[in-house]
């Protein structure tokens, strides 16, 4: 009996990059190259690693338990409390109108955030949602719980004890205070720093391993930065140059300097408590709102910054790993986290190691030494093909589009795929918001639809006109790109096309019996021609638009997809596709080691050429060597 197997040709593993051709990369690239060119790295030794959109990001910070960022949204949509995924897709935890900080704590990974509003610190513990009232008011009248921080545990000063947490009241209409409480035990807040005048706007504190210091942003005058000494008594230091507005503040544990962001000038800087020197780490942020905006990491080998004013997350890294072996699994000098964003590395299982590292260390499997972990994806070639309704109604889901490319590019490639990517336009290239269109179906293909189509559907763009119109034809898009697109050998890739629309497949609404004539042809034309179709549908679509996108998938193999919040959502979905379109293709029969589709003398070749050797492809049986036990079975399934 032939059964299937994994393939493991070299030419279809194994691969960390992940190629997206065309215009539309060129122009996704530029996208992220404009978001990013503003920020500069002035201080050495910080490279900018990830750059997450985020709607109003408040105060990210980068758990250790799980390497993934948990952040707060606010005066945005659907605000609360997210955690982002390795991919850079945000998941909503919890719902909360009026945060203002976060926090982790270490020892039992719980998430608390500040609600300024209500007057509340709330928790949230690791690896769920929803959320507990946990220091429910200070005192009687106006509570603005801002910044919290928790003392590490090799906190050795006199003010609290390792563990303990400290939040800061910005006093909006009342108090301008600092709080002690338990991230372990509930209420129980204890005042540590009473309202005496000092403090003006103090957003944001921080807690080093010998020191405590608040970010007070002075209102109408300069801001200042205070150690907070035993007895919540205030040391300002004064600083080398003014900082006109201090909003976030975080101990850098090499060193045991400050970094502060300043809002005014939208830069880092470093701030020495000792001597008050002040020096420019980053420049070219948008933090437009004073909330806390800054982490630095445990270690010191990341550095995650909240740009609340231009609506993004910024992972900085120190790269150089001479001194931190710890962080550097392979060795190289490099830290793991910047071979892995580089794409000089891949992790491909997702749990953070490097693959290599993993097998070398016997973590994970590499049956035939290919160099990649055998529970990874495995996947030739894929080929997707997006077909874009671009009438106005769309511009949010081109956007969201164009805009996840590089999410959807990190996602797949860290996942070990090599994918390749046409984004077309159906007879329409609007620029804009669809900028990452690289030509239209009708251009590239043509009108003529392949296969037997009944003559209401035969040629793509023969629509009626008024509200029917050839930029919502995506049902004979779909037949024309499935049947006639320059696709890679049989065998050779796998297929996709994803259509993003929110009309009728039928030159839009309203639906009528040729959208489902035209749903019905395009179905027989990619199966024929062993394509995954995997609709998109916007938020406008009703719900027979949606049930025809959903017998599209089941009919091609796909998945449908409904997007509420494109710019969060539509990269998403195009991974979860992808991904699950790898694991529905055929896989290599068993014994053909080339996998060219037959079980023949090239394979018996290959077989013979690595015989008593390790970790090859022709090790069929993962048995450790090639032997007469590969052989039996590469006979066994002899191709006639």
């Amino acid at each position: 009996m032939v059964s299937e197997r994994n393939p493991s040709a070299s030419a279809w593993r194994g691969r960390s990059s992940l190629l997206i051709t065309g215009c539309a990369v060129v122009a996704a690239q530029a996208l992220f190259a404009a978001a990013t060119s503003a920020q500069t790295v002035v201080e050495p030794g910080w490279s900018l690693i990830r750059m997450i959109p985020f709607e109003n990001p408040v105060a990210a910070r980068l758990h250790p338990w799980d390497g993934r960022i948990y952040v707060a949204r606010r005066d945005g949509s659907s605000n609360g409390l997210y955690r982002i995924s390795i991919e850079g897709f945000p998941s909503l935890l919890v719902a909360g109108s009026d945060l203002a900080g976060v926090c982790i704590d270490p020892a039992s990974g719980a998430i608390f955030q500040s609600d300024s509003v209500d007057g509340i610190i709330y928790r949230t513990a690791f690896a769920s949602t929803g959320r507990t009232a946990w220091v429910a008011g200070f005192h009687s009248g106006d509570d603005d719980p801002g910044g919290l921080a928790v003392a590490p545990a090799n906190y050795r000063g006199r003010v609290l004890a390792p563990g303990s947490a400290l939040v800061a009241d910005y006093g909006f209409n009342g108090p301008d205070e600092i709080w002690r409480w338990s991230p372990a035990t509930a209420e129980g807040e204890i005042a540590l720093h009473g309202d005496n005048g000092t403090l003006v706007d103090a957003y944001d504190i921080a807690i080093g391993r010998e020191h405590i210091y608040a970010a007070d942003n002075g209102g109408t005058a300069n801001g200042t930065i205070y150690r907070v000494n035993a007895g919540g008594v205030l040391t300002a230091i004064a600083t080398s140059q003014p900082l006109p507005e201090p909003t976030g503040i975080a101990v850098d544990p090499r060193g045991e300097t400050l970094l502060v962001t300043e809002s005014s000038s939208g830069s880092v800087v470093r701030v020495d408590p000792a001597t008050g020197q002040v020096s420019t780490v980053i420049t070219g942020l948008s933090f437009g709102a004073p909330w806390p905006s800054i982490e630095a990491t445990a270690d010191g080998s990341m550095m995650v910054v909240s740009a609340f004013g231009s609506d993004t997350i910024y992972v900085f890294a120190r790269c150089d790993a001479t001194d931190h072996p710890e962080l550097d699994c392979d060795g190289n000098g490099i830290a793991d986290i910047c071979d892995l964003t580089t794409g000089s590395a891949s992790d491909c299982n997702r749990n953070g190691v490097l693959d290599s590292c993993d097998i070398a260390n016997s973590v994970s499997p590499d049956c035939n030494g290919d160099g990649v972990p055998d529970e990874c994806p495995n996947c030739p070639p894929v080929e997707v093909v997006f077909i874009m309704d671009t009438s106005s109604s769309m511009n949010d889901e081109a956007a969201g589009l164009c805009a996840g490319l590089p999410q959807v590019a990190a996602a797949l490639g860290a996942a070990g795929l090599e994918v390749h990517t046409t984004a077309l336009g159906i007879c329409d290239l609007p620029g804009g918001a669809y900028v990452c269109l690289e030509d239209t179906v009708i251009a590239m293909l043509g009108t003529a639809v392949p296969g037997n189509p009944s003559a209401a559907v035969a040629t793509l763009g023969a629509c009626p006109g008024g509200l029917q119109v050839c930029s919502e034809d995506w049902g004979s898009a779909t037949s024309v790109v499935a049947g006639l697109y320059p696709w890679s050998p049989p065998g050779k890739s796998v297929r996709v096309v994803i259509p993003i629309a929110d009309e009728g497949p039928w030159c839009g609404d309203p639906a009528t019996e040729n959208d489902s004539a035209s749903i019905t042809h395009a179905i027989s034309v990619a199966t024929a021609n062993d394509v995954f179709v995997s609709p998109i549908m916007g938020s406008g679509a009703s719900a027979g638009v949606v049930a025809l996108a959903e017998q599209l998938a089941q009919g091609t193999g796909g998945q449908s997809f409904s997007s509420s919040k494109p710019s969060i959502d539509i990269a998403e979905s195009i991974v979860v596709q992808v991904l699950a379109a790898c694991s529905s293709a055929p896989r290599c029969m068993l014994g053909d080691l080339n996998c060219d589709g037959t079980v023949n003398a090239v394979d018996l070749g290959i077989l013979l050429g690595a015989w008593n050797s390790t970790g090859t492809v022709a090790d069929i049986n993962c048995s450790g060597s090639v032997d007469a036990s590969d052989l039996s079975i590469l006979l066994g399934a002899w191709s006639a």
